[in-house]
């Protein structure tokens, strides 16, 4: 029995580390896409689905936006998102701050190529702004490709005179590098049990199109940062992200930017359902915290 058990787990262990096609494993993660909030959100907020142009918006308890508002982008590597646990650590924090929280459901590829993720985001926030909508203070936050999508945004709001720049900036495992190129990126079946890595690079391939993966306004770790407001990052230690933070937190030190950085165990990016656990709690207060300051409490 002992020959027999080993047998089957090394085949176990064989299966998987076999690459899952990305015309499996993509299809898949767009299945996972939650449009609308889970129930345990829309018991405790009033939601709204709003068009902002072209582009599709949930609002929770915009009845709150004079007391300011959590603009959100979704994970989901660029071809699927929002997630429950994006829904679930909005609510969590817009309840914190008694504010807004706003959705920005970007388009995603294989049917939209970037960089329609930032105009969707601009345009959304340029009309918010143009309405007279987006006067009180407000934060910009996001997960994975969203987190990415954060940080170029507020860069490029600096040189916009039409919109106001966000208080700060609060963003989980964020995306930084559509190269994957940074050699501290592991792959063992312990970081990367889904094969992760090579879904990426389906998903950049897919929604860079043309555009070159390494340019600044796609991998956000190539930009310059001077003059965005503070950033708070978050990490799992076993994300394949966490080299690509660590180096983000450097640059913006050096540039001047106000930042910090919350590691947590285990995993944090590109999950589907929120995760919980004290480190976890912890990375959440400190986020309620740098919302807080950048709402002006």
């Amino acid at each position: 029995m002992g020959r027999i058990g080993d047998v089957v787990l090394q085949g176990a262990r064989t299966v998987r580390r076999i690459p899952i096609p990305s015309a499996v494993s993509l299809p898949a993660l767009r299945e996972a896409r939650r449009a609308r909030p889970q129930a345990g959100v829309l018991k405790r907020h009033g939601v709204e689905v709003e068009m902002i142009g072209r582009t599709r918006c949930v609002w929770l308890d915009e009845h709150r936006a004079d007391q300011g508002v959590i603009v959100h982008l979704h994970g989901g590597a660029y071809v699927s998102g929002p997630f429950a646990s994006d829904w679930a650590w909005l609510s969590r924090q817009a309840e914190a701050q008694g504010c807004a929280a706003l959705m920005i459901d970007y388009r995603t590829a294989p049917d939209h190529q970037h960089p329609i993720a930032i105009e969707d985001t601009e345009s959304v926030l340029a009309a918010l702004a143009a309405a007279g909508r987006l006067e009180a203070p407000w934060v910009l936050t996001g997960q994975h490709s969203g987190g990415g999508v954060a940080l170029t945004v507020a860069r490029r709001l600096i040189e916009r005179e039409d919109v106001p720049s966000p208080g700060g900036v609060v963003v989980m495992s964020p995306w930084l590098d559509l190269e994957l190129a940074n050699a501290g990126i592991s792959e063992t079946g312990e970081s990367d049990p889904v094969h992760e890595r090579r879904a990426l690079r389906d998903a950049a391939r897919a929604y860079a199109g043309r555009t070159p993966l390494d340019d600044p306004e796609l991998s956000p770790i190539n930009a310059g940062h001077r003059g965005l407001p503070p950033v708070h990052l978050g990490v799992g230690m076993k994300d394949l992200f966490l080299s690509d933070v660590r180096v983000l937190r450097l640059q913006l030190e050096e540039e001047g930017v106000e930042v910090a950085l919350r590691e947590v165990s285990g995993r944090l990016g590109l999950q589907l359902w929120q995760r919980r656990g004290e480190d976890v709690d912890r990375l959440h207060r400190e986020q309620s915290e740098a919302i807080g300051r950048a709402l002006g409490r």
